[in-house]
């Protein structure tokens, strides 16, 4: 082979050497290749945490990093989905959030995020009703019976009222569309999370409150609270007897919570996709299930476009029932 040719040869691989690195540069860094976070903006030991933990530790096997948990608590939310926007775009960092995500948007004045624009939505885990409960000395032993003994008390005094987790809260918002459905001003009393509620409720110092679907559950079999129905479109598996709300002709409850991932934005699509798969893949694990349906969670699994979908057509609801009621936090 003669110099020139060798040259020539040379100069040919070396170009196709740098092209297969110019491609493999263009190429999302591989997922995963260090510990994966997931970020929970609520305490441990809540109902957010007893759905994640299971969750991370098969994702953990899948994916042979380890997967931490890590509950950033504060600001509705806010502080948590601030600190995954902020991370890098690679998958090592996943937000779950709850139906709140969307909620805030339409909640406070200035957002410090785009729920739509800032992060990339991955797959929907699972949606979660709430019911509507009395306390177990309550007269009200239906929604008709409640509306009806409602109507009939004086508007405005302090004979009835109804409870939530606090300002904004979905109990908060779903409380107003009682009053309205009912038509009467029912005083609103607003506590700092479910537990602080559920006493008062319990005891009758509130009338009526919503609860989550698992506590619902929970209270019903063991008698301290007595659900009336439930929202959604469907009744609850382990409370068939119970309707839901537009089965007893209360409007506009055919909303429910749910639980997603989410993604800083610029997340390779390759990654998203990956992460939904194996996600996926994990919900539809016997164990996973069985323990999701103990916290009353229908899995779903949604891909990340139908997700995305589903956030769109969520936010239109949420936004007109909160600026109807005029419900707003600083």
């Amino acid at each position: 082979m003669t110099t020139q040719r060798r040259i020539a040869l040379a100069a040919m691989l070396a170009t196709l050497c740098g092209l297969s690195g110019a491609a493999r540069a263009a190429e999302p860094a591989a997922f995963p290749r260090k510990p994966v976070t997931i970020v929970v903006p609520y305490p441990a030991g809540g109902a957010s945490d007893a759905l994640i933990r299971p969750m991370a530790e098969k994702l953990s096997r899948m994916w042979g990093q380890p997967v931490i948990v890590d509950n950033r608590t504060g600001a509705n939310g806010i502080i948590a989905t601030q600190a995954v926007m902020r991370a890098e775009p690679d998958g090592h960092t996943i937000l779950l959030h709850l139906t709140g995500f969307i909620q805030n948007a339409s909640l406070y004045r200035k957002l410090p995020y785009d729920p739509f624009k800032d992060l990339a939505p991955v797959t929907q885990l699972g949606t979660q009703p709430m019911g509507l409960a009395v306390g177990p000395a309550s007269p009200y032993t239906s929604v008709a019976a409640l509306s009806g003994g409602l109507k009939g008390k004086a508007a405005g005094t302090s004979d009835f009222s109804y409870g939530s987790f606090g300002i904004g809260s979905t109990g908060h918002i779903f409380g107003e569309l009682l009053k309205q459905n009912i038509g009467v001003d029912m005083p609103h009393v607003a506590y700092r999370g479910e537990g602080p509620m559920l006493i008062d409720l319990m005891s009758g110092r509130v009338t009526v409150g919503f609860v989550s679907s698992a506590t619902a559950a929970t209270r019903q079999k063991d008698k301290s609270l007595h659900i009336l129905a439930v929202t959604g479109p469907h009744r609850l598996t382990s409370m068939p007897q119970v309707p839901t709300l537009s089965e007893a002709g209360m409007k506009g409850y055919d909303l429910v919570g749910w639980y997603g991932f989410f993604l800083p934005k610029n997340t390779p699509a390759a990654v998203v996709e990956r992460i939904a798969a194996d996600t996926r893949t994990v919900l539809a694990q016997p164990d996973i299930v069985a323990r999701m349906r103990e916290l009353e969670i229908e899995p779903t699994g949604t891909p990340p476009a139908d997700f995305a979908k589903l956030l769109r057509s969520d936010y239109a609801k949420w936004d007109g029932l909160i600026k109807q009621f005029k419900i707003e936090l600083e």
